[in-house]
């Protein structure tokens, strides 16, 4: 008898855009499908979607909102509906934000049925290296997610029926974050293993799929957090140096673009900067998912256009850029807009559009921010713009700092990465003409006193890092895990967070559903197991 498989999704729209664009087909039989390489080449693009779908505003609920780019104050007339729980840390087990483990199982499922029909075909060797490759990574990915989140968790390594997985109901306990890890580790070798020495992407312009160095930037990742939360230590980083490096050497494929904004540009996807996007495009998905982006990062239009630009014009004679609508569920902290950033450094308008209120006697005061990093684009006919843009999981900056990060933990001196994204953000010219902005010499004391958020160079390399990454990657859900990564200490002095609060709350539901699961610790007084 033929068992019938409700989970398997199929690509059909392969078009010369190479879209994700997916439909569910219910009922194929297991014994007709796994046969070709064009089926697993199906399947492949199927998780891909099930990927974007799943993960990317996951990625950055779980990396960026805990830390210090927002604030509990309603902006351009939208309320916060409970965000704010995320920045002001207090969340507990009704108040989750995130449930069912941000649906980071649904994706492992998908990826487990791909490793178990895969490494049993036949077909060309070296393609099916390739998708074990992409396969083991993604799956190592997800679980990080997973361990830098929650700590202990359940592993799944079989898969269900059904292209959802509630883990709610397979009544199966955590494991130990040391077995987590092991796993993560296992996965990253396998990967490795897979893609060997191929550097290639599935086309030169399929940079949304994952390859060998989004397998090596995980690499380093992992390695430093088990070097500094698990006890590996100078080993670990130095693993993880090594991996950074590697993808670092990839001149060839990879580098620093001369314009910061020209990385998200709308028109420049799939650029030499991006090693691994999620991939968002018209009539097939929006960032972050439908209106999802729209309606917690932009202000409504008809409130936006009642205020000034930062030279006293009206916002609204800047054009196209700031024809945006949607709601603020995410209100930026003024503070990353005047404390963070040197008036000449390029990410700060690149990041950040401000408004201001122009006062009685024709002064200047700042009101809000919203983003200006993923501002999509102005379809024909369109009043409003649309959150088309790729979202980055990794980019060369994104290696050079990390590298800089792993030369920190080791006590080497990681000039030569900082100063290297520093001088795009400045350009050239300035960075040169300017010795006072390059590291270690950026120790401005009126822009660092009693700056919470950044610090002086003089304050060590590992805060020179972090200060870095913050002013390159906001809304790239990356914040939050540079500073756990960093140490807890760093946690502690740049948010809200307590030290007995630094994971997340799992839901009441899937605590209810699954009697096996056991509450955060932490979180356990506020009603969970």
């Amino acid at each position: 008898m033929k068992k019938i498989l409700a989970y398997l999704m199929v690509g059909i729209a392969f078009t010369g855009c190479n879209s994700l664009d997916l439909e569910p087909i219910s009922s194929i039989a297991d014994n007709k499908y796994w046969q070709t390489e064009a089926q697993v080449d199906a399947f492949n693009v199927g998780l891909h979607s099930k990927f974007r779908e799943k993960c990317s505003y996951s990625i950055f609920l779980f990396g960026e909102p805990r830390a210090d780019y927002y604030f509990g104050e309603s902006t351009f007339g939208s309320a916060t509906q409970g965000n704010e729980r995320m920045w002001n840390n207090s969340l507990n087990d009704v108040n989750t934000v995130v449930s069912n483990f941000g649906n980071l199982y649904e994706v492992i499922n998908q990826a487990n049925l791909m490793i178990n029909k895969v490494e049993g075909m036949s077909m060309n060797e070296s393609t099916k290296k390739y998708y074990l490759g992409e396969v083991y990574g993604i799956r190592a990915f997800l679980y990080f997610q997973l361990l830098r989140s929650y700590g202990d968790v359940v592993i799944w390594t079989d898969f269900s029926e059904g292209s959802s997985l509630d883990l709610g109901n397979l009544a199966k306990p955590a494991s130990p974050a040391a077995d987590v890890m092991k796993l993560i580790v296992d996965d990253l070798q396998a990967s490795e293993t897979a893609f060997g020495d191929n550097y290639g992407f599935r086309n030169d312009s399929q940079r949304y799929f994952w390859s060998k160095a989004a397998t090596m930037m995980l690499k380093g990742e992992v390695y430093m957090w088990r070097g500094k939360h698990m006890g590996g230590g100078n080993e670990d980083y130095t693993t993880a140096k090594n991996a950074l490096q590697e993808v670092r050497n990839q001149t060839d494929k990879f580098g620093l673009l001369e314009d910061f904004s020209e990385v998200f540009s709308y028109d420049n996807k799939n650029n030499k900067e991006i090693i691994f996007a999620i991939r968002n495009a018209r009539d097939e998905y929006n960032m972050w998912g439908d209106a999802t982006y729209n309606n917690n990062m932009f202000p409504q239009q008809n409130i936006l256009f009642g205020y000034m630009d930062e030279n006293g014009n009206p916002i609204s004679s800047l054009g196209d850029k700031v024809k945006v609508n949607g709601t603020i569920r995410y209100p930026v902290n003024k503070d990353v807009y005047t404390k963070c950033f040197n008036d000449n450094d390029t990410r700060k308008r690149s990041t950040l559009q401000a408004a201001y209120e122009k006062k009685e006697d024709g002064t200047l005061s700042l009101y809000g921010l919203y983003p200006a990093k993923f501002l999509g684009t102005l379809l024909d006919g369109a009043d409003t713009r649309s959150p088309l843009d790729d979202y980055p999981v990794y980019r060369y900056a994104d290696c050079l700092l990390l590298l800089a990060q792993a030369k920190a933990f080791l006590g080497e001196n990681p000039v030569e990465e900082i100063n290297a994204v520093r001088k795009r953000a400045y350009g050239e010219d300035y960075f040169n003409a300017h010795p006072e902005v390059q590291y270690p010499n950026d120790n401005d004391a009126a822009l660092y006193a009693d700056n919470k958020s950044v610090k002086p160079d003089n304050a060590g390399a590992m805060e020179a890092v972090l200060k870095e990454r913050m002013r390159e990657f906001m809304v790239e859900g990356k914040r939050w895990y540079d500073l756990r990564l960093a140490g807890d200490e760093y946690v502690l002095e740049h948010t809200t967070a307590e030290a007995s609060r630094l994971l997340w709350p799992i839901d009441k539901n899937t605590l209810t559903n699954n009697s096996a699961l056991k509450q955060t610790p932490g979180y356990e007084s506020s009603g969970g197991k």
